[in-house]
């Protein structure tokens, strides 16, 4: 009989393969899936086994409270359906919010956004962090022509920056110390990668760069509070600064400057941006966001691939976590496949 495996952060910086019970039978608007790749976070899921926060932060009060059972980002194959469901879909791959679990049961409704053939599970995975990322798009309404800037890159300053671009950005400033990181942009002029080990002014490399002007908009996806106050001087006058991450502690704002410059700064967390239902004025739900990836995809208009650094069996889990602990900026994204090797 086939066990059923998940991962849980136990206690800070402890991460395990745990075994668990198979799920119950499904019931009559639900399916059963059997995961094929999930995707882990090293921002979201690195700071919650680490916790390396202020104590007083919402990290540490309300989002690191072990035991955790750690993932958002899974493409799995549905194996049983319940009477109320197509039973065409089982076979299906979905994109779903799933931990990392071998096997789960979600709702119809949840099971919703299935996968093209020409769609590939290691592309397809990604939807979460693009949809997280469209939140920040959508409010900051880059106009054609815009220079932008986006803090990290990482997965989140990866998609912001490609989207930005998509978006009508004429230039993309991408500011990292990794430069592994920053190596994973696209080859296109379009972006221009800044490794703060070597620029030391920033806002002055913006301006030689930007015919001597700020950036209309900057992105802040690092999480780390101790950055954000420096990263507002990359912002022009009645610009707009969007707080994409979710920082670990209390920044000092310079909220004179704030004043006198116009700018804008505004919380895009996924859960706020998101417009509960869509309306006229604004259809960009988080659903209708993982449809429009999805479709990216399937047209073929978006490419992500490089952006996956490492491949590993769930079984290896531990180790991979490890790693990401040891040194995160040599990685991207790291996908856990689910098949028992052979």
């Amino acid at each position: 009989m086939e066990k059923n495996y998940r991962v849980v952060f136990s206690a800070q910086k402890v991460v395990e393969l745990e075994e668990t019970a198979m799920p119950d039978a499904v019931t009559a608007d639900e399916v059963l899936v059997k995961t094929v790749v999930s995707q882990i976070s090293t921002g979201t899921e690195l700071s919650m086994l680490e916790r390396e926060v202020d104590p007083d932060s919402l990290w540490a009060t309300k989002r690191t409270n072990y035991p955790i059972y750690p993932g958002y980002s899974n493409v799995g194959t549905i194996v049983k359906v319940g009477e109320n469901v197509d039973p065409s879909l089982v076979g299906k791959r979905v994109i779903t919010g799933a931990q990392h679990v071998k096997y789960f049961k979600c709702s119809k409704d949840t099971a919703k956004d299935l996968l093209a053939d020409n769609v590939d599970s290691d592309d397809a995975v990604f939807a979460p962090i693009a949809q997280i990322t469209l939140a920040s798009i959508r409010v900051a309404n880059i106009l054609p022509g815009d220079a932008v800037v986006v803090y990290g890159a990482g997965l989140i300053g990866q998609f912001t920056a490609r989207f930005a671009k998509i978006s009508g950005a004429s230039k993309v400033f991408v500011v990292d110390l990794a430069q592994f990181r920053l190596d994973q942009l696209p080859d296109d002029p379009c972006f221009i990668k800044v490794n703060p080990a070597n620029v030391a002014d920033i806002p002055a490399f913006i301006k030689e760069h930007n015919n001597g002007d700020l950036a209309r908009v900057v992105f802040e996806t690092t999480g780390n509070q101790h950055v954000l106050p420096s990263e507002l001087y990359c912002v022009t006058k009645r610009g707009k600064f969007i707080i994409t991450s979710s920082p670990k502690g209390k920044s000092a704002v310079d909220f004179d400057y704030v004043s006198v410059m116009g700018i804008n700064i505004i919380g895009a967390h996924n859960w706020s941006a998101h417009p509960p239902v869509a309306t006229p004025d604004n259809p960009w739900t988080r659903a209708r966001e993982i449809t429009y990836y999805l479709e990216l995809l399937e047209k073929e208009q978006m490419s992500v691939k490089n952006l996956v650094s490492h491949k590993a069996n769930y079984k290896d889990a531990v180790d991979m976590y490890k790693m990401l602990m040891a040194d995160r900026g040599s990685a991207m994204a790291v996908n856990l496949y689910w098949e028992d090797e052979k």
